[in-house]
């Protein structure tokens, strides 16, 4: 069965300056515990260039505890990306309130991306990578992946429409190539510049993929993501 993965403070932060209320967020949480969703990606987790943004955009293990306890049966989780990963700021899972963390990894920054994988797995956190720019990781991107023996490490490898420029017949095409080079639990982020988050993520659906993801309403950086409402609307049952 189809997981949801919910960004709505991450993603939506590029709206709020990753400035939300408590009593927002501890309400939304538990909309998506009634949703039955199974990852909640409540911000990032970076100390670089954060002058001007909120406290949903570091993460520190300080300030998650209140919403960690409330989590019910949601995985809590954060994002970093390996320009502003440091490993002092992710204690050993065992003394965090994280149970994952989402790697976002850029075409050009693969190799790097995998040794903070690396890194994070030795801290027994779930892990997952999210290519960004799927259309534009070449040949030699396809390769290192291939080529990396810890692939049995992920909890999932994400592969992102970051600016809408896919169709449901790119995300197959996609989908199968990540499949051919060994990648069996594959998952997608959409964004809806066009209008086309719900069709490429139903596909996405369709195909196999392990987790979809949404934000509540919509909110996001550019044209937003898929609805969350929308996603739980029309997905099979």
């Amino acid at each position: 069965m189809i997981k949801i993965l919910d960004c709505t403070t991450r993603d939506g932060g590029h709206e709020t300056k990753w400035n939300f209320e408590d009593v927002f967020v501890k309400t939304l949480m538990e909309f998506l515990n009634k949703s039955n969703v199974s990852y909640y990606e409540i911000g990032y987790r970076n100390h670089v260039d954060t002058e001007g943004k909120g406290p949903f955009y570091t993460c520190t293990p300080e300030f998650l505890k209140p919403f960690y306890e409330a989590k019910g049966n949601l995985q809590l989780g954060v994002m970093t990306d390996y320009k502003r990963y440091n490993s002092n700021d992710f204690p050993n899972k065992s003394n965090d309130f994280v149970d994952f963390v989402r790697i976002a990894c850029h075409p050009d920054k693969i190799q790097e991306t995998l040794k903070v994988a690396e890194d994070l797995h030795k801290k027994e956190y779930k892990i997952f990578i999210q290519l960004m720019e799927i259309q534009n990781v070449g040949a030699d991107g396809y390769i290192k992946l291939f080529q990396w023996g810890n692939k049995n490490i992920l909890e999932s490898l994400y592969f992102a429409d970051s600016y809408s420029a896919l169709k449901p017949e790119d995300i197959e095409k996609y989908y199968n190539k990540l499949k051919t080079i060994g990648y069996e639990k594959l998952s997608f982020h959409a964004h809806n510049e066009l209008g086309l988050a719900l069709g490429n993520s139903l596909r996405a659906a369709e195909l196999g993929c392990y987790t979809i993801d949404t934000t509540f309403n919509g909110i996001g950086r550019g044209g937003g993501n898929l609805k969350l409402q929308e996603l739980l609307e029309n997905l099979p049952c």
